[in-house]
């Protein structure tokens, strides 16, 4: 007589991205990518900054580089939330409005 339940084979466990794999000129040119949109948003940052700061304490905005369209929110969590629905193909920088700009812990 057959078994029913057929025998499971424990596959191999391996990590499914291998970030080994990014060579030093990628990871600079990723650190540059990103440097350059950090640059392009905080110009925008720094115009809409003193203004927000006395109504949108401790919020958290969102800021597109190009035409400099931002989202604000009070949680960090759904401001990325309405990120990927407002703007689900551009790249946005977040930042808290506060004076250094920070968000989240460091």
């Amino acid at each position: 007589m057959a078994p029913l339940v057929a025998k499971r084979t424990a596959r191999s466990r391996s990590r499914i991205f291998d970030f080994d794999s990014l060579t030093p000129e990628e990871i600079n040119k990723r650190e540059a990518e990103k440097e350059d949109l950090d640059q392009r948003c905080y110009k925008h940052f720094e115009k809409i900054r003193n203004r927000l700061l006395e109504t949108h304490y401790n919020w958290c905005v969102a800021i597109e580089p190009e035409s400099g369209y931002y989202l604000l929110d009070s949680n960090w969590e759904r401001l990325v939330w309405r990120v990927k629905i407002y703007c689900p193909k551009s790249q946005l920088m977040l930042y808290g409005i506060n004076e250094t700009g920070t968000c989240g812990k460091i």
